[in-house]
């Protein structure tokens, strides 16, 4: 059944309203419009077409696709229900499958381990103390990671962006996703979210990821994100400001516990505090 929808400005026509259709019915229109209700999916589908068209609204949140077409008459817009092509519909289920694969995946972590066969002349990489502080590595996992999840959703992502185009598939693929990489041998991680998708000349897609700029976290201790620990502060397990210390000591900062020369071996540290004057070092309490 046809319905209309009122405009505020009447426009008026210098061609008939049969060419205008020509022209405007011509190809299909796609709009994203995510955890919508049905009526702000009518609502994108005349936003998309004012003047005339067929419009498939595709909400991967609430995994369904609707399609519409509009007619403009004397500043009116009218729109009705149209059948769902077959391949638009087939698209939204290969992007939601990405999806579904991308969440799955990661499930708030990825261990190092599952990332090493793709991180190359960085494969030695065991800590996110220096995934924080050196960008080359923090390159290295994101193309890493980018592999990884690309090897297991590019057959989805290459069929849905063959029916829907990349553009549409990245609006609709809103994962926003924050990875952590996770580091077993002592217990760090580093995060990385899900940036969308990009589809080479070639024609072949990836995933692409993005470093979390202090993000870097050893039982909950934020780790600072260069060799420069002015005005940095740490409090939290001992054992993990032990490791911030070393990690300290081995960039060339002078470190002491509660005032004095930081002694060998292991002890029972609470409190990490680094001056905000240059060359003053940080100091350690017990």
């Amino acid at each position: 059944m046809k319905k209309l929808f009122s405009t505020v400005v009447v426009v008026s026509f210098a061609v008939s309203s049969t060419l205008l259709s020509s022209f405007s019915f011509a190809s299909d229109m796609i709009a994203v419009c995510n955890a919508c209700s049905e009526q702000q999916m009518q609502n994108r589908a005349i936003q998309y077409a004012p003047n005339g068209g067929k419009v498939h609204v595709i909400d991967i949140h609430n995994n369904k696709v609707s399609a519409y077409q509009t007619e403009r008459e004397e500043g009116l817009v009218m729109y009705w229900a149209i059948p769902v092509k077959e391949s638009i519909r087939a698209g939204v289920t290969h992007v939601r499958n990405a999806k579904n694969t991308i969440e799955d995946l990661a499930q708030g972590s990825v261990n190092i381990e599952h990332l090493r066969p793709f991180l190359g002349a960085y494969s030695d990489i065991n800590t996110a103390h220096t995934v924080a502080k050196y960008a080359p590595q923090k390159a290295a996992i994101k193309t890493a990671l980018s592999d990884y999840f690309t090897g297991n959703i590019a057959g989805a992502i290459t069929s849905a962006s063959v029916s829907l185009g990349t553009a549409i598939v990245n609006q609709a693929l809103t994962v926003n996703l924050a990875v952590n990489v996770h580091f077993p041998s002592d217990g760090t991680t580093y995060a990385f979210m899900f940036k969308g998708i990009i589809k080479n000349l070639n024609g072949d897609v990836s995933v692409m990821f993005e470093p979390i700029i202090d993000s870097g976290r050893d039982k909950g201790i934020r780790l600072h994100e260069s060799h420069n620990y002015t005005g940095y502060r740490a409090r939290g397990a001992s054992d993990a400001l032990q490791r911030i210390l070393n990690y300290m000591l081995a960039s060339g900062v002078a470190v002491t516990l509660n005032g004095n020369p930081l002694p060998t071996g292991t002890v029972t540290i609470t409190d990490v505090v680094c001056s905000n004057e240059p060359g003053k070092g940080c100091n350690a309490t017990e």
